[in-house]
């Protein structure tokens, strides 16, 4: 004989294939979904094809350019591009809203090509359509119109009382409405997920990325099956279906409209965040404080030029064994680079303090939960693009400290700007190699968020299990 809850999934399975509702909405999210999906990876591809080619160009015309003064080289400057994460087609997180060119130059730190910093500006994933959308925001929708009457029109047409009467007991009832909607919710996401790796066949992809996809599959199964807790829980509190489809689109739309379009907003409110242009002023009016490396009357650059001249053991920039010009661009670019440290550093300070107050109203939302470790574990979220930035300027500085060491040993001070150096110098400069951060980077991250929306579930779990019989 069947257990009684698995007896309860069973039948409640067979109503909803019955209904038609199932056979319909189902089907639909599917093919959604995997259009969504498979247009976001054809866009996908077609960009990193794109990329690897502007990349090849770039790489080329860099190696390409004719025998050059290492300042006009610095200022002529180079160019790399962000990889896309490979999960980026199901969760784009911040990318539809960041750039992935960035442009390296002496003197100054540009942000990614035609795009602001990012702050804490998750919320506008909400009106961006993706695969994570639909399972994180559609999906609930799905199990709100078929689970909203699971217990509550079991209560309405009388056949509540009869399964109690009979020995059936509202925990059993609850447990097995949830198993049948998980059911139906872990076919809807194995489709989806056969879909994807069918994509990712065609990919080239790494270990770390299959252990992403794997807990993306975790995290969104987590959630389905939280959100089909609180269907049936709240259908088993209300007494009329209206009641329960009240609440239950009340809840939706408070979790995963209202509260984070306010988090993100309360945030910005009380963090404001300065945008590009705002940021690049204030930097140059603090690198403009410390010296300027083109005045040669400048008080800092004077005091450096003593202790350099103090450190070699000569009275005149002439007698020097480098050249004073290329030692003087070099100390700008430590300046520039310091400053910019300091102020980056600051605009992340705010970016936290918006965070924490988003991670303290995620506590009454697991929308927010869900979507925040989904971005993580894609690859797309704003951490993983401002470590892109942050490895690309220790680049930056590295290179440009590069051609300020040739200029200061391959340049004579005498007819400084007339000279050049062989060509043959360009295609030895050090070469831009990303390393993503991986999981186990972002473990203190991963955490928290998981925690509590597995004490979601768990509360969840709870409730259902302390489920009394209450029939009327």
């Amino acid at each position: 004989m069947k257990h009684p809850i698995v007896e309860i999934a069973r039948h409640e399975l067979i109503t909803q294939w019955r209904s038609q509702t199932l056979k319909i909405l189902l089907p639909l999210l599917l093919i959604l979904t995997s259009l969504i999906a498979f247009a976001h990876w054809q866009q996908q591809q077609d960009f990193i094809e794109a990329q690897t080619l502007w990349q090849q160009q770039n790489d080329a015309n860099w190696e390409a350019q004719p025998d050059r003064h290492p300042h006009r080289a610095a200022h002529y400057g180079t160019m790399v591009f962000r990889i896309i994460s490979p999960l980026s087609f199901i969760d784009s997180g911040v990318n539809p809203f960041v750039g992935n060119a960035l442009f390296l130059e002496a003197h100054r730190q540009n942000s990614s090509s035609f795009k602001q910093y990012v702050s804490s500006t998750g919320y506008m994933g909400l009106g961006y359509l993706s695969g994570a959308t639909i399972i994180l925001v559609i999906w609930p929708l799905v199990l709100i119109a078929l689970a909203f009457n699971s217990v509550s029109g079991e209560r309405v047409q009388g056949t509540l009382r009869q399964l109690v009467s009979q020995g059936t007991s509202v925990r059993q009832l609850l447990l097995g409405k949830t198993l049948a909607y998980s059911s139906i919710s872990l076919v809807f996401l194995l489709v989806i997920f056969t879909i994807a790796i069918g994509f990712m066949l065609f990919t080239q992809v790494h270990g770390s990325d299959v252990l992403r996809m794997g807990w993306m599959f975790i995290l969104y199964l987590l959630y389905c099956l939280l959100w089909t807790v609180v269907v049936v829980l709240i259908s088993n509190w209300c007494r009329t279906n209206q009641q329960s489809l009240s609440a239950l689109l009340l809840f939706w739309l408070l979790t995963v409209i209202v509260m984070p379009k306010m988090a993100y907003s309360l945030a910005d409110m009380q963090y404001p965040m300065p945008d590009r242009a705002v940021f690049d002023i204030q930097t140059a009016q603090e690198i403009a404080k410390v010296g300027d490396s083109h005045n040669p009357d400048d008080p800092h650059f004077t005091e450096f030029r003593e202790r350099v001249l103090a450190e070699y053991g000569v009275s005149r920039v002439e007698d020097l064994p480098l050249n004073w010009r290329g030692i003087v661009m070099q100390e700008g670019e430590r300046i520039t680079s310091e400053v910019f440290g300091k102020q980056y550093e600051e605009l992340m300070q705010i970016a936290e303090q918006q965070n924490k107050l988003v991670r303290q109203v995620a506590w009454f939302s697991p929308y927010l939960l869900a979507n925040n470790l989904s971005s993580k574990f894609a690859g797309s979220n704003a951490e993983s693009f401002l470590h892109y930035e942050n490895a690309a300027e220790q680049y930056r500085f590295n290179f440009i400290k590069q051609l300020n060491q040739l200029h200061a040993e391959e340049i004579d001070l005498d007819h400084d700007r007339e000279q050049k150096v062989s060509h043959e110098h360009w295609a030895n400069l050090e070469q831009f190699d990303y390393h993503a951060p991986t999981l186990n980077d972002e473990l203190d991250r991963i955490a928290p968020p998981l925690l509590m929306l597995l004490l979601w579930l768990v509360v969840g779990g709870v409730l259902l299990a302390i489920s009394r019989n209450e029939v009327d």
